[in-house]
């Protein structure tokens, strides 16, 4: 893989683990587009997810240094602390629950999501549903905040987030769309839908990255795959802004259309 590649390559994973477009599908799509067949494949998926997982984290440094806070000081002596302290315990939780459906599909179905990530007309099937999530959507604008959410919607959103394994099932679309279906205010919605990414990122990296214990990235190749982990972070954080903006202003209409279109002409050509 040369450098130029890399780096496409990870602009595209970075912007579309975000953006509700589905990045494995256009992983699949740009890996065809561009020849792009390296040796060590799943090494520079796992770079690149890890770069995106970054971008997250990033951007919502302040909501996970809060989390952190609240899992290891467990009294404070203002109130307005304690009840930061709360809040944040409560978060962990509504994450934890949240991520258990989507852990328990990836395990139990491995493979079978595998072998989609071949068939370039399943990915934009995949696309178009996507597409109409976001559609079905778009007009939703409730007003619960971080407060009123419940256990029972973090776990209906979780459930959403399965759909996600299918590639060209968009992970944010998908957890965004469910949160406003439960009511979630546009601006916590997002917010929610990619502080839930984190763990679900984070799980998937360390999975996979155990794999290449047996194949070792090689040296000539890892200054190539940091390169796409670097560009998938930047654009990663980019993305997540213009999410959080297009969400908050109700616009989600014209990555719905995105969605169809590009899922249409894929599904033709593959």
């Amino acid at each position: 893989m040369s450098w130029l590649v890399a780096a496409v390559l990870g602009i595209v994973q970075g912007a579309t683990e975000f953006l509700p477009v589905s990045s494995s599908g256009h992983l699949v799509i740009f890996r065809e587009l561009l020849h792009a067949q390296p040796q060590q494949w799943l090494a520079f998926v796992v770079i690149t997810h890890f770069g995106t997982l970054l971008a997250v984290i990033a951007y919502y440094r302040q909501d996970f240094a809060r989390m952190l806070r609240s899992l290891f000081v467990w009294s404070a002596s203002e109130s307005s602390q304690q009840t930061q302290l709360t809040a944040g315990r409560r978060l962990v939780g509504l994450l934890i629950i949240g991520t258990i459906p989507a852990a328990l599909a990836g395990f139990l179905l491995e493979e079978q999501i595998e072998n989609l990530f071949d068939s370039l007309p399943a990915v934009g099937i995949a696309l178009i549903i996507t597409g109409l999530i976001l559609l079905a959507v778009n007009w939703l604008a409730g007003r619960k905040e971080q407060r009123q959410t419940t256990a029972f919607d973090a776990l209906l959103i979780g459930t959403a987030q399965v759909l996600a394994l299918v590639p060209g099932i968009s992970r944010s679309g998908t957890t965004i769309a469910a949160g406003l279906a439960r009511g979630l205010h546009r601006d916590w919605a997002p917010r929610f839908a990619f502080l839930l990414s984190a763990p679900v990122i984070l799980g998937g990296t360390v999975f996979e990255a155990m794999k290449l214990v047996q194949n070792p990235i090689s040296s000539q190749q890892l200054g190539v795959y940091l390169l796409g982990g670097l560009t998938a972070a930047v654009s990663g954080y980019f993305a997540v802004h213009l999410v959080v903006r297009t969400v908050r202003a109700g616009n989600l209409i014209y990555f719905s259309g995105y969605c169809i279109l590009v899922g249409i002409i894929t599904a033709v050509i593959g």
